[in-house]
Order: C-alpha cells, then structure tokens, then sequence
C-alpha cells in the first residue's frame, strides 16, 4: 500500500490549522514530518492522523 503524502497545506486542512502552524511545529518535532530534497516539509497522511488520535508515532 502507497502512503499518502502531504504538503504543508494539506497537512494544515487535515489538522485544522494553518499552514505556518503546521511547519513550527514540524520544525520544532511536534508532528512527525520529514524534509524533502527541495526543503518543503512533507507528511504522511497516516502518521498525522495517528499523532493526532494520540498514538506513538516513530520518525
């Protein structure tokens, strides 16, 4: 199965938020996120919806 992955924005609709409150807390290691080789924050769908429905979620 594919992970789906998200941009900054899609990750601020997922979450309710906005798109700069979503990379301070990428950036500071809140939500779990990753940096792809442009320097844009990227998310798996997955891994957020775990981090916000209070599970462990590694890396």
């Amino acid at each position: 199965m594919e992970r789906e992955i998200l941009d900054s924005d899609a990750a601020a609709r997922l979450l309710g938020c906005s798109r700069s409150h979503v990379q301070s807390l990428a950036r500071d290691g809140i939500i779990p996120a990753n940096r792809a080789p442009n320097g844009r924050w990227v998310f798996s769908r997955q891994a957020l919806v775990s981090w916000a429905a209070g599970e462990r979620v590694a890396g």
